[in-house]
This record gives C-alpha cells, structure tokens and sequence, in this order.
C-alpha cells in the first residue's frame, strides 16, 4: 500500500463524522493532496472531521475507495475552520508566579485580596501565587482561588483571623496551607505595644 493510501485509510479510520455532499469545488479552490496539482471546478466533495479535530476535503459526494484527499487554498473559510482559528488566538496565558506586594494604602485599609493557581492537569502541582490579571484571565487548565488576607491589626487578630482564613481555603485548595503563615505581610501598628517597647528601649541608650 502506499503511503498516500495509507494517509486516506488514517483519515477513514480516526474519522469522527461526515459532512456528505458538503459541496462542489470552485476555480482555484482546491489541489490535490497527492501531488499538488490543481483540482478542476465542478467536482462533488465531502469533508471528514477527525478525532484530532481536523477537517479533511475529499472528492466524491460520499466517501468510496477511490476518493482522493484535496486541500482548500482558496475560497471562504468552513465554519469549522474560523472557529479552530479564533480558539487558537484567544487562548489564556499560562499564569506567572507573582507574589503579593501590599501598598501604604493597603496597610491603612488592614487587607489585601490574594490569588493562587494550581495546574488541574499535573498530580500534585504546585500551587503559587498570582497577579490579579493572573486571576482575572483564567487559564483553563489551572485551578484558582481568591480570598482576604489581613495585613494591620494586633499581633492576635491578625494571627486569628488568617489562620481562619487559612482553614477555608485550604478546604477549597488542599495544600495552599503550606504556602501560607498567619503573620504574612503584617505590620504592626505604631501603637502597639511591641513598637512601644522598642521605642522605649533605644531611649534608654541615649
């Protein structure tokens, strides 16, 4: 069997479906896969679509022994064909590690809103810290999630609600935990008394 036969019986194999009678060839619409030479107008075709989403022209109305596989250079584009092209130029970049970096203004406000992803594709991925746009622009194949995280308070409050918020999330992404810690990013207030002390402190020097 030849190699161009064998391409046919591929096709007729992995074929999912077929669009029979899909049409007759135009001027300049069609050449032969085999040897490239231009197929004449007025020939009946129909397509194959495979299971590696492709689309395949062939010659005949319905697909027999003899039907020869034609590629399209010229005319309006399948509907099938714009979709495979508009898929591939929407698709969602890979999210970028991207640690959170709380302002003063955040630090006056007491909380940040945090983002993480987790590829939903690979066992036991990693899971890191993204960007808002990161969040906002989902990939598909990643797992995301979104919560508060508070950064002003007291030493306790900040240790009891982040550790709230920790058991949460950790429920919705099993084992974000780890890349947390209650008194990530937090600041003490200038009232405190942990500030006090060292205030009082570097005055006893002097």
């Amino acid at each position: 069997m030849s190699i161009y036969r064998e391409q046919i019986e591929k096709v007729h194999n992995n074929t999912d479906f077929r669009k029979t009678n899909a049409g007759v060839t135009e001027l300049g619409e069609f050449t032969y896969k085999e040897h490239g030479g231009s197929v004449q107008p007025g020939l009946e075709y129909h397509i194959h679509y495979t299971n590696n989403k492709n689309e395949v022209f062939m010659l005949g109305g319905i697909h027999n022994p003899s039907s020869k596989i034609i590629e399209k250079v010229g005319g309006s584009k399948t509907l099938f064909k714009q979709y495979n092209d508009l898929s591939s130029t929407i698709k969602n970049p890979y999210p970028k590690i991207t640690p959170a970096n709380p302002s003063e203004a955040d630090y006056r406000i007491g909380k940040i809103k945090r983002y993480f992803a987790q590829s939903s594709i690979t066992t036991n991925a990693d899971i890191f810290e993204v960007s808002i746009d990161g969040f906002e622009n989902k990939n598909t194949s990643y797992k995301y999630i979104e919560f508060d995280w508070r950064i002003s308070g007291t030493r306790d409050e900040v240790i009891r609600d982040n550790q709230v918020t920790m058991n949460f999330v950790n429920q919705e992404l099993p084992g974000i935990i780890r890349k947390l810690f209650t008194l990530q990013f937090w600041r003490a207030p200038k009232t405190a008394p942990e500030n006090l002390e060292k205030k009082v402190s570097l005055l006893k020097k002097f």
